[in-house]
């Protein structure tokens, strides 16, 4: 005989007949043992009383707001009067109660910042959305960049101090650490300021709120980010690829930019391809000066030698 317990009150858990622990059929409500099929009813469906045959179907009877967010001040958690200014039927709303709507609506933005710090931590995040939505930056980044700013404003790392240069050095520091490719001169760019200003955040930020080492990306990531943004053949990113690999030395990359180094891969891969591509343009793609490119390509020719295998093709 086997033991009844506390969860079996409301429904059992162990099979009558054997003894094993029955596993649930979320599908069809059902209990069934694994060793000599027993199946038990009474199971509850925890999954919608409606159902949907597509995606359209489902976005229109699916009664849930969107997640959670740190991306919005209030988490997304409020609602938002629709800009579609419809009435329950689908029907266009009259001029009168038009221009009532607006003023709830007006009136709903006024209401959601209660105090002047949600105001800058609402405009604050605004601000990272977009440099991101600017930048194309995946939804991981955004969401990463505004924790570390409510970590500095939990800090008070944050006050009194420029919003957009701010935004910048987050927007940068979460590129680094969710490994997206992402240069200081990009982000300023995309958030209207100076290079130094930008810099300067982003140093407080490692100094004050980041206190772990956020390695810069590698040579890898800049290599596949320079041959999509110069449209190169896949198999010069390839070799560009082993070369670093094969010349992973400190005495290469200590001190050098990895965008530099991209750079000096790159070209030597397509002169090895056959591939013609000026050190003009590569330096343009990568952002870098055509003599820092001849300079990693003279430091990579004089500490290595770089062999390439001929082979007739029938």
């Amino acid at each position: 005989m086997w033991e009844t317990r506390a969860e079996d009150e409301l429904f059992r858990i162990y099979c009558t007949n054997c003894g094993n622990k029955l596993i649930g059929d979320a599908d069809k409500g059902e209990q069934v043992c694994p060793s000599c099929g027993y199946v038990t009813a009474g199971q509850a469906d925890e999954g919608p009383e409606w159902k949907a045959l597509d995606l359209e179907e489902k976005s229109k009877r699916v009664r849930v707001g969107s997640p959670t967010t740190l991306t919005l001040h209030d988490l997304g958690l409020s609602t938002d009067i629709s800009m579609e200014m419809r009435d329950a039927h689908g029907k266009y709303l009259d001029p009168t109660m038009r221009a009532t709507v607006e003023k709830m609506k007006k009136w709903q933005s006024r209401t959601r910042t209660s105090n002047s710090q949600e105001r800058g931590l609402a405009i604050v995040l605004a601000k990272i959305t977009e440099v991101c939505d600017n930048l194309s930056l995946p939804k991981n980044v955004a969401e990463t960049a505004a924790h570390i700013y409510r970590t500095s404003v939990r800090l008070k790392v944050a006050k009194s101090k420029s919003i957009m240069g701010m935004t910048a050095a987050v927007v940068l520091l979460a590129c680094r650490k969710c490994g997206v490719s992402r240069t200081l001169k990009e982000v300023a760019r995309a958030a209207g300021i100076e290079k130094g200003a930008a810099a300067k955040y982003f140093r407080l930020i490692l100094k004050d709120v980041e206190k772990d080492y956020v390695p810069p990306p590698s040579v890898e990531k800049h290599i596949s980010k320079l041959v999509n943004l110069a449209k190169i053949d896949p198999r010069v990113e390839h070799l560009a690829l082993y070369l670093s690999r094969a010349t992973n030395d400190s005495k290469i990359s200590s001190g050098k930019a990895p965008a530099g180094l991209a750079a000096a891969y790159v070209y030597i891969s397509c002169v090895m391809r056959g591939e013609h591509l000026p050190q003009r343009e590569i330096a343009e793609f990568a952002e870098v000066t055509e003599v820092t490119v001849r300079n990693r390509c003279r430091e990579l020719l004089d500490n290595y030698i770089i062999k390439q295998k001929l082979g007739w093709a029938e």
